[in-house]
């Protein structure tokens, strides 16, 4: 699928991805390969040498299912797919998670992050009863400095108890960490620990059901049905935490700055500025993440709060009506001449009154009382008791147009060549064809028959008081165009001596005309 640009002269196409694509899987296993760099140290793709922030990377694999039949009646896929989802929630296994990892393991809020993946049960040999139904691992990465696989593999029990408590049709025997015999075999039950992690991103695509260049149609029928779920249902397969999101968002930024081809100088963290998003206050300025930037770099800005204590009780008396240029802030252009109704009556009673009295001294407040008017036009009083009879400026502003034509989405091109305008929901209109209904309303079948006159068919000799039938009976023989129709249709008249049709008989040449086209009842 392509994207078309165009600015009125040129045009360029770029392709358009998904997340069911390989191109997709190829960016999650990049991803994860920063995320490593970011945590472990090592090179990056454009030639720089990241620094390790952690100490001891580590990363733990937890895995949470449910079954497909609790009590021995099947739960449909939807709704076993929410029940496994929702149990990962803040009340549930995220915050069990947090609580792990911050108070049993006593790690700060940037040495741990999680990368949660759903995917499919049944791949392979391995299908069951589950098969085509969902389960997620959660992949969590830690500083392990200090700890060892049994002790964090300990901690991640309460996350299954969680999710045993929370999710209603999760069982005991998919979850059984009892049985694990070390923590740090990838195979042995619910819980896995790896310490000595050399490619977080193989690791990770190890469990993304299968490699990640392979094309969609090449992946097993139950992977299949299981996207069709998460399609319908507008599900996230993936989710991360705010850490490793801002740990690869970092990698990206200072690939930028390596890189040649970009516009990007400033390396990740070189300038930064103060965020009020949620997560760190102080942030690279230019891919808005806090990862390994030193959050006492710059102070918090002064609240408008703070400032307002400040200020003097009553602000300087100032004209704070917007410009014309403010009001219309979309527009091209615009001007605005003359004054209100109310002001040029105004304006008109106070010319009277002084062509009246023209050696009266009178204030304008005074004036303003006599004439009755509104005190709002205090201001024009004082001015024509001046003697300034000029009216209001006129006022205009013409916005520069820039000189670089603007690309605009001009079509998307889907895999079968097909134009798509942008901005339509992906719904093209197209022009409707019914030919049963084209054939009543464009034959003589919209005229209504007199009594004792029927509808024939002059190929089979079928015969009919109803136009619908007739209608659908010509078209099962393959005459959808009306004329074509009308070439065989008949009917019978009243009488041979009294045709009141005799306008709507066909009088035109025929290469193979039937022996009678009225039936006559001759015999």
């Amino acid at each position: 699928m392509l994207a078309r640009f165009s600015n009125g002269e040129d045009s360029f196409e770029l392709p358009l991805t998904d997340a069911w694509g390989k191109e997709y899987h190829a960016k999650q296993y990049a991803r994860a390969r920063a995320l490593e760099r970011q945590m472990g140290g090592g090179e990056r793709p454009s030639g720089g040498e990241a620094v390790a922030a952690w100490d001891r990377p580590a990363t733990a694999m937890i895995t949470l299912s449910a079954s497909s039949m609790p009590g021995r009646t099947r739960l449909s896929p939807v709704d076993h797919l929410d029940a496994v989802h929702d149990s990962f929630s803040y009340d549930g296994v995220r915050d069990t998670l947090r609580n792990v990892m911050e108070y049993h393991l006593g790690l700060d809020s940037d040495q741990w992050g999680y990368w949660l993946q759903a995917e499919p049960h049944g791949l392979g040999d391995s299908s069951g009863v589950n098969a085509c139904y969902t389960h997620i691992h959660i992949g969590t990465y830690l500083d392990a400095s200090g700890l060892d696989a049994e002790r964090i593999g300990g901690e991640l029990e309460r996350v299954v108890d969680k999710h045993l408590e929370v999710c209603e049709p999760a069982g005991k025997s998919a979850h059984n960490y009892e049985a694990i015999d070390s923590y740090e075999e990838e195979d042995d039950g619910c819980i896995s620990v790896n310490m000595e992690v050399g490619n977080l991103g193989s690791y990770l695509a190890a469990y993304m059901g299968g490699s990640y260049d392979e094309r969609l149609e090449e992946r097993p029928i139950e992977y299949l049905a299981w996207g069709t779920l998460y399609w319908s249902t507008a599900r996230q397969r993936t989710t991360r935490s705010q850490t490793v999101n801002q740990a690869i968002a970092a990698d990206a930024c200072q690939q930028r700055a390596e890189s040649e081809s970009s516009a990007q100088s400033d390396e990740h963290g070189e300038t930064v500025r103060w965020s009020e998003a949620n997560g760190p206050d102080v942030v690279c300025t230019n891919c808005g993440s806090g990862w390994a930037i030193d959050q006492s770099r710059i102070e918090a800005p002064i609240l408008d709060a703070d400032l307002r204590e400040l200020l003097p009780d009553k602000p300087p008396d100032i004209d704070s009506s917007p410009s014309l240029s403010e009001l219309w802030a979309d527009a091209d252009a615009a001007g605005r001449a003359g004054e209100s109704l109310g002001r040029a009556h105004a304006r008109e009673r106070v010319n009277r009154w002084l062509d009246a009295h023209p050696s009266a001294s009178v204030s304008p407040v005074a004036l303003l009382g006599r004439l009755d008017l509104n005190p709002e036009h205090i201001e024009l009083v004082s001015d024509l008791l001046d003697g300034d009879e000029s009216g209001p400026e006129p006022e205009g502003f013409v916005r520069p147009q820039s000189l670089e034509p603007e690309w605009e989405l001009e079509a998307i091109i889907g895999a079968d060549g097909q134009e798509h305008t942008p901005g339509d929901g992906g719904v093209d209109m197209v022009t409707l064809h019914l030919p049963k209904k084209q054939i009543r309303e464009e034959t003589r079948l919209s005229k209504p028959l007199r009594s004792g006159e029927i509808w024939r068919c002059g190929k089979c000799n079928f015969a009919t008081h109803n136009s619908r039938m007739m209608a659908d009976h010509l078209v099962d023989h393959g005459l959808e165009d009306p004329d074509a129709a009308d070439h065989v249709l008949m009917y019978h008249p009243l009488s041979k001596q009294r045709d009141l049709r005799n306008g709507m008989k066909y009088t035109g040449h025929r290469p193979d005309p039937p022996e009678k086209r009225y039936y006559s009842g001759e015999r």
